[in-house]
């Protein structure tokens, strides 16, 4: 079970996408041996991208502040965009790091 807040879903959207993308460019350019190194690559992109729309969708500038008249107590409204309880933004360093992981490990053949 998949568990996000807002946006928070875009991770997984973001890294299948990317992965899928790289994955079959790679086999086009360089063949079943490159898939992974593409693979790889569009982990790494899907990182960018979760990275800044994160960091976006997440801006502290977004919040509302509001005043309660009777007792003059402020409440912040704000929206978070997570996966897994962890802000959006925070898995593009995963995302990366399993993208090199993916790029530079070759390929297990039986």
């Amino acid at each position: 079970m998949i568990i996000w807040s807002g946006w928070g879903i875009l991770v997984v959207l973001f890294a299948l996408i990317f992965g899928v993308i790289g994955g079959v460019a790679g086999e086009a350019i360089g063949g079943e041996n490159a898939m992974g190194i593409g693979a790889g690559v569009g982990l790494v992109a899907s990182a960018i991208a979760t990275w800044i729309v994160g960091i976006r969708l997440n801006d502290p500038a977004q919040d509302r502040v509001l005043v309660d008249p009777q007792t003059g107590q402020r409440v912040v409204l704000r929206r978070r965009h997570s996966l897994f309880w962890i802000p959006m933004q925070w898995w593009a360093p995963l995302a990366a790091i399993a993208g090199i992981i993916l790029a530079l490990v070759p390929n297990a053949k039986n």
